[in-house]
């Protein structure tokens, strides 16, 4: 029986991109999970993060998907504009908040971070908090967090994490920009999490708690920012584009002792350019351009 091109493509083509896509990770395992279903035009990923057997998958401009997540696939839930959506918002990282708007929630706050290279509004590099509606269908903005940097701390650009246990916003951010070698610093800054009662909370050099270069602990690197994660006192950082010229790495940053505890090659875990992570029951759920991976932390 011949198969028309359409019939062809629906059941062979899943297949033969996981085959393309398969990759082996450090114990031998496939760590190619599923790939991402198709994205409007300008809305490529961004910011991800998993709260229980939710992920999220941020966009370009801030448009949000919403899966449900086993493990192994994504099953979609919900797609729509966040409040905070705008051409300059490029929703960089995305991370789970530990507050409820309210105890019916299904998730917790998110924390969304603007990360482009224009403003919105007065200030750039903001970051959103937005409720997810228990629908899953929309959200509101709660609130609006900017950093006031009269000191220039940051160029670009400044990206946001939640550590969720500890109660703390860390920024992380370029001095200058990425591909400046010689003169680019990378630099670490943290607060406590604002509280909610302000719908704008502007955060000053003299409000942070700590304030300081990776670079000052005597390690020195140069690549493309991507996304943050927290977790047990770790900050995670992937970067690169998955190119020969700039290499998909991921960089592991002790918080407490400030110390670089390792630096992984992802091209042995992934293809293609990683975008953010969070992490799902035992493992690390890696989303990039090619779809979702997972990373064993050893």
């Amino acid at each position: 029986m011949m198969l028309s091109k359409t019939v062809w493509l629906r059941l062979f083509l899943p297949a033969l991109f996981s085959l393309c896509c398969s990759v082996a990770g450090p114990s031998g395992e496939s760590s190619w999970l599923c790939p991402h279903p198709a994205w409007p035009q300008g809305k490529a990923i961004q910011g991800m993060d998993i709260y229980r057997d939710y992920l999220l998958q941020a966009h370009n401009q801030g448009m949000l998907s919403v899966y449900r997540f086993d493990g192994k696939s994504l099953t979609l839930l919900g797609e729509f504009d966040l409040q905070s959506a705008h051409k300059n918002n490029h929703a960089n990282v995305l991370s789970f908040g530990r507050d409820f708007y309210d105890r019916k929630d299904p998730m917790p706050l998110v924390y969304v971070s603007q990360a482009a290279k224009k403003p919105v509004e007065e200030y750039k590099d903001v970051c959103y908090v937005e409720r997810i509606a228990p629908d899953l269908q929309s959200s509101t903005l709660v609130q609006t967090i900017c950093y006031d940097d009269r000191n220039g701390d940051f160029g670009y650009a400044l990206q946001w994490v939640v550590d969720r246990k500890a109660g703390m916003l860390y920024g992380y951010g370029n001095t200058t920009r990425d591909r400046d070698v010689e003169g680019n610093r990378h630099r670490i800054i943290k607060f406590r999490l604002p509280p909610l009662d302000k719908s704008r909370v502007v955060l000053r050099p003299e409000d942070a708690l700590e304030n300081y270069l990776i670079e000052d602990g005597g390690f020195r690197f140069a690549t493309i920012g991507q996304g943050l994660f927290i977790w047990k006192g770790r900050l995670y950082m992937p970067t690169g584009l998955g190119t020969e010229a700039d290499p998909s790495r991921l960089y592991v940053w002790d918080l407490k002792r400030r110390k670089m505890l390792k630096e992984v090659d992802l091209g042995a875990v992934m293809t293609g350019e990683p975008e953010d992570m969070g992490r799902y029951k035992d493992r690390f759920i890696i989303s990039g351009m090619d779809g979702i991976f997972q990373y064993q932390d050893k």
